[in-house]
């Protein structure tokens, strides 16, 4: 904690209060999974129309209502940058989640790449569009995901 000196040799009690860590990609997707989530969809934003969609580019976290699992990060991992990649951007958040889908573990390790990475996208949609499967199940799993992030 800094603190402020009003004197020489006198200390304020003012403090400053040192600068908050950023959320993480997949606490940011949490995020947006437990403000509303999406099936058989990718988002829903609030902006206020198609055509301010289409000339801000992808949403900012704080402008999405609803987002499936992979939505989710993908927005997350990109913060409402204009120029989206997912394999950059995304993919090594997408690739976290699905190790924490259940049978995962076991599995070698996927590529981020090409047609692996697609058939990752492809099992994260399909695990968040199952009939039985509930918001509860998803912010789970990215909680999961977020313990296996590295420190640093």
């Amino acid at each position: 904690m800094a603190v402020c000196v009003a004197e020489p040799g006198v200390l304020s009690p003012v403090r400053i209060p040192e600068r908050a860590p950023r959320p993480t990609v997949l606490a940011t997707a949490r995020a947006i999974v437990e403000h509303g989530w999406l099936q058989h969809g990718w988002c829903v934003d609030n902006r206020p129309s198609r055509l301010a969609s289409l000339l801000a580019g992808p949403p900012r976290p704080d402008e999405v209502e609803q987002a499936c699992l992979v939505a989710a990060i993908t927005v997350a991992a990109h913060r409402g940058g204009r120029l989206v990649n997912v394999q950059r951007d995304a993919m090594p958040w997408i690739a976290l989640a699905w190790r924490c889908l259940p049978g995962a573990g076991e599995r070698p390790a996927p590529a981020l790449r090409g047609p692996r990475g697609t058939a990752l996208i492809r099992e994260l949609t399909v695990w968040n569009d199952a009939p039985h499967r509930t918001r509860g199940e998803v912010v789970a799993l990215l909680e999961r995901a977020e313990r296996l992030t590295p420190a640093g």
